[in-house]
């Protein structure tokens, strides 16, 4: 049987068979996160496969159940929908639907509406906080 962690071979991660992955754990709330609940009770969960707050680059799965939300991101974030679809409106009231296989990028500080349409949606990530890291580490 194949594993259900993801594919390490010389810093080298697959997340092809994330879609059925286990090992996400609850995450903080939405509204913790600096999101502000427009519907139902969207409920985040994840798994960091390389990095943390800490290094320039965070890299794994998140998860969230139906509802929709507004958030700024706090970072640049570049991300594949695994499973479920999800329909973001940028800032300007343009909005995209994304699902299985596609690949959104957002820039740090854009703000956007996330309306999860199915019961949950799945990304994998690639988060750049580089900026963040060294604004910290000059204090």
């Amino acid at each position: 049987m194949p594993s259900t962690k993801p594919a390490k071979n010389f810093g080298f991660y697959s997340f092809r068979a994330s879609k059925s992955q286990a090992g996400l754990e609850p995450w903080p709330s939405l509204t913790e996160s600096g999101a502000t609940i427009l519907d139902g009770d969207p409920q985040q969960s994840g798994r960091v496969d390389y990095g943390s707050m800490a290094t320039p680059i965070i890299s794994g799965v998140w998860e969230c159940t139906q509802g929709s939300f507004e958030i700024s991101y706090p970072w640049n974030e570049m991300a594949t929908i695994l499973e479920g679809s999800v329909t973001i409106t940028d800032a300007s009231g343009n909005a995209m639907n994304f699902g299985p296989g596609d690949t959104h990028f957002a820039v740090k500080g854009e703000h956007v509406t996330w309306k999860i349409n199915s019961s949950k949606v799945r990304k994998c990530f690639f988060i750049y906080t580089g900026d963040q890291v060294e604004a910290a580490a000059a204090e």
